[in-house]
């Protein structure tokens, strides 16, 4: 994409119409006010903060954290079985607690058929 220096008006006028939903609706009226190139400046200001917060979210997945700590603690074949032994024990209990919420659930909506 073109730098907003280099675009005409109507280059301006389309990346607005195109990239207007990415400000914040408390900021809508804000930006229409502001001048053509202010407000493609506003929206690719918004662009680049969801940019950095997406790559943020990646950088800070619990893949991505364990990644770069099994890397910075030189992690060893002992260090990854346990690892893996407490994801199994995790998706388990996981499993086992999503079991009892769906019993839980069904077990109330039997109750409210019952009293209907």
């Amino acid at each position: 994409m073109e730098t907003k220096n280099k675009m005409n008006e109507t280059e301006m006028q389309e990346f607005v119409t195109n990239n207007i939903s990415i400000v914040p609706r408390n900021q809508i009226k804000k930006v229409n006010a502001m001048s053509l190139k202010d407000q493609c400046l506003k929206i690719q200001f918004y662009m680049d903060i969801k940019k950095l917060r997406e790559d943020a979210k990646i950088k800070n997945s619990i893949i991505n954290r364990t990644k770069e700590l099994f890397e910075k603690r030189h992690a060893t074949i002992d260090d990854a079985t346990e690892v893996l032994n407490f994801c199994k024990e995790f998706i388990d209990g996981f499993k086992q607690r999503q079991i009892e919420e769906i019993d839980r659930q069904i077990a109330e909506l039997e109750q409210m058929k019952q009293s209907l």
